[in-house]
């Protein structure tokens, strides 16, 4: 079992959890290490329909670990490469595995904790938490997809606003600029997140496989190309018992109790 992630498997959601409460769950190369391995793990895992990453303890994440970059200074940049690809391996993962991930996140959301955020399909978040790009303010340049990512959610010039002045942000301005779905009070975090983790594990898994790969890929496709896939992932779609069980349940009025099949 991984010692800086909390990671449990519960009626086919999985929830993964950064476990350093003590170090307001910063990253460091063991968390990258044992990041990568564990969404390499959900992401092949079949039975698992529906993703939660979030944060134990007063916060989602305060960042990388400063702590650690401080004791490396006199060594920087040495073995940074490799920390940096075990990082991207676990975005892509998040970004590319085949079930909805859902990021829920309180008290702060800091540096790279803003890059595992938008790297979630979905986000609610806690009251009052607070956001900040943080990248800048230590002299070092955005990571863990930020820069492709960020300019894609909120616009290349707030993008900008953020990453060369990385000031903090409320959720209002997280909600309006469309960093969060939703944003609810702190004592129902947790009932909230469950509540929209079990909708998503009760959904067509196979629709919203194929509906994650199109529009994570829209930004690099021409419209033919784009239309192209789409009418593949429509016909692949149309072959799985969930279609037939939402075409009949349509019909007849039911709620469809789809199997993610």
């Amino acid at each position: 079992m991984p010692e800086t992630l909390f990671f449990e498997i519960k009626d086919q959601i999985a929830t993964i959890a950064f476990n350093r409460p003590e170090m307001m769950n910063c990253f460091d190369s063991q968390m990258a290490d044992e990041l990568e391995d564990l969404t390499e793990q959900v992401a092949r895992d079949g039975n698992i329909r529906a993703v939660i990453l979030t944060g134990r303890g007063p916060l989602f994440m305060a960042g990388g670990d400063i702590r650690f970059f401080y004791e490396s200074l006199d060594v920087m940049p040495s073995g940074v490469m490799k920390i940096v690809r075990r990082l991207n391996a676990s975005i892509i993962n998040l970004m590319q595995m085949p079930k909805p991930v859902l990021a829920s996140v309180h008290g702060s959301v800091a540096g790279v904790g803003m890059s595992f955020m938008m790297a979630c399909d979905l986000v609610i978040a806690a009251e009052h938490t607070k956001f900040t790009m943080a990248y800048s303010g230590i002299g070092i340049s955005p990571d863990g997809g930020a820069s492709f990512n960020l300019p894609r959610l909120v616009g290349p010039k707030k993008a900008m606003e953020w990453l060369l002045l990385p000031d903090v942000f409320d959720t209002a301005t997280a909600m309006k600029e469309g960093l969060v779905n939703w944003v609810v009070s702190a004592d129902k975090l947790a009932h909230e997140t469950l509540r929209i983790a079990k909708r998503l594990a009760a959904g067509p898994t196979c629709s919203y496989a194929h509906t994650k790969r199109l529009v994570n890929q829209t930004w690099q496709n021409t419209l033919e190309t784009q239309l192209e896939k789409e009418g593949r992932a429509f016909e692949t779609c149309s072959a799985t018992e969930d279609f037939k069980k939402g075409v009949k349940g349509f019909l007849k009025k039911n709620q469809p109790e789809f199997v993610g099949r």
